[in-house]
């Protein structure tokens, strides 16, 4: 028992990490850490039904989830195979054998000689390893540390899973809003064609620019192609993340991009980090595990005490088995300890020392990691704010363009060439917008996810008078400045 002294058991500490102490694209946080649980329900901050819908659907039955659901089922077997150790082991026994002797006292199973022995016995027996050195206690918590490892990666899977598929849906409405506006580029364009055609017959503009503006015609053509296939890929993919037939998918989504709310996200100071995300807990529950495989590998270099006992019955026949004078009992200790074996515990021993230097590095990879994606998705949600705003403007001021130059065009005072261009411009700005929406969309996700934390919904940004609707204002035909 002396030799329990030498046995270490310094506990695990997660390496230290140098956080700041404040985000650079947010405000000072002075708000307290919240509870590490994930927000499972958050995409309900966006405000879509469908959405929702989808998630919960995903979330129950996508085979990721019934796969990390499954490991983690074989880690809690194995948690409680492990803590078994720490208990006495009981075990009963029962036989009767039949022996045949010779005259010299060997057995002789090809001869009839000699006389048939019958033994009859039935035991119970108990047996304890004192786990003075703590290695059954190491293994323990190594069991343990795996099966919280497991819990957090079924967290991430959620956690990662539902931001996926809120992404892949927000994209099919971006590319469905880009086909539309698409559409109705297509026959604002076809009108103007009308138009000039009728106006080349009478002489009023040049067959040049029909045929620049057919040649327009032929190129919304071509994006409307590549759009369609775009749209049908993305169907696909999130058919495939919301475990969805794809008939039934395509009746579910509704709405538009400007109908979803575009959350805010409190980012709180960086340390809540190391509670909030699952990824950086799985990395320390790791870490924990690998301490303690360490402890177990220098316990091993311990002699191991063991304790047994035995109570039962033997005899000669299995009828006088259960009698006072066929009783026995027993108890025994033995040691075992290890005196050579060519460098085998200490291999073990380095072995466990090189895993815990890798979960140190891990972990502080995984550190490192989340602050980058907090610092870049507060940056995409600032400057995509921004952005966002300059092409509400842009756009605007491109409608009145195209609207001037029509005008001014019907009055001879400019060639369809600026009308042409004007209207190009205006085709781009439209197909860009969808897209800074959706990159705004999938900024404030991408944020949620860096923080692990939960997103609160706030209206729509309101959109300024002019920059909706078709162009140019009052028709093809225009009125003259």
């Amino acid at each position: 028992m002396l030799l329990s002294g030498c046995v270490t058991r310094e506990p695990m500490t997660p390496p230290q990490t140098t956080l700041p102490d404040r985000w650079s694209h947010g405000t000072p946080a002075t708000t307290t850490a919240p509870e590490p649980s994930p927000a499972l329900s958050w995409w309900q901050s966006l405000g879509s039904p469908a959405l929702d819908a989808l998630e919960r659907h995903a979330l129950a039955h996508h085979p990721d989830i019934a796969s990390v659901t499954a490991r983690l089922a074989q880690a809690e077997a194995r948690s409680r195979s492990a803590q078994s150790a720490l208990w006495p082991a009981l075990d009963f026994s029962a036989g009767e054998t039949l022996s045949q002797r010779g005259n010299s006292g060997t057995t002789r199973a090809s001869s009839f000689s000699g006389r048939i022995v019958q033994a009859s016995e039935a035991s119970l027996s108990v047996s304890y390893e004192i786990d003075y050195r703590g290695r059954n206690r190491a293994l323990s918590r190594k069991a343990e540390a795996d099966l919280e490892a497991g819990r957090l990666e079924r967290e991430s899977v959620y956690w990662s899973l539902s931001a996926e598929l809120a992404s892949a849906y927000i994209k099919v409405l971006t590319l469905r809003e880009r086909r539309a506006s698409l559409q109705k580029t297509r026959q604002v364009a076809g009108e103007i064609l009308e138009h000039l055609s009728k106006q080349v017959v009478f002489g009023h503009s040049s067959p040049l620019d029909e045929t620049r503006q057919k040649n327009t015609i032929a190129s919304i053509d071509a994006q409307q192609a590549a759009l369609e296939l775009q749209y049908e890929q993305s169907l696909d993919a999130l058919a495939l993340l919301s475990d969805q037939p794809l008939v039934a998918l395509r009746r579910m989504i509704e709405g538009s991009l400007d109908q979803l709310q575009l959350p805010i996200i409190q980012a709180g100071l960086p340390s809540t980090l190391l509670i909030r995300r699952p990824d950086i807990r799985r990395a320390e529950a790791a870490l924990q595990a690998a301490h303690a495989d360490l402890q177990a590998a220098r316990a091993a270099l311990f002699p191991s005490l063991e304790l047994t006992g035995e109570r039962g019955f033997s005899s000669a026949g299995l009828s006088r088995l259960i009698s006072p004078a066929s009783a026995f009992w027993n108890l025994g200790a033995s040691v075992a300890a290890n005196l050579f074996d060519h460098g085998k515990l200490q291999g073990g021993i380095d072995q466990a020392e090189a895993g815990q230097q890798a979960a140190v590095a891990a972990y502080q990879k995984a550190v490192r990691s989340a602050l980058k994606d907090v610092e870049d998705n507060l940056a995409a949600v600032h400057w995509l704010e921004e952005q966002e705003r300059a092409h509400r403007r842009s756009e605007s001021a491109a409608r009145e363009s195209l609207r001037l130059a029509t005008a001014r065009h019907q009055a001879g005072a400019v060639d369809f060439l600026s009308v042409l261009e004007a209207q190009r411009s205006l085709l781009q700005i439209q197909d860009e917008g969808p897209q800074i929406r959706q990159a705004r969309l999938n900024a404030a996700i991408g944020l949620f996810k860096a923080l692990g934390g939960e997103m609160t919904a706030v209206p729509p940004l309101s959109i300024p008078s002019g920059v909706q609707g078709d162009y140019p204002p009052g028709g093809v035909q225009g009125q003259s400045p």
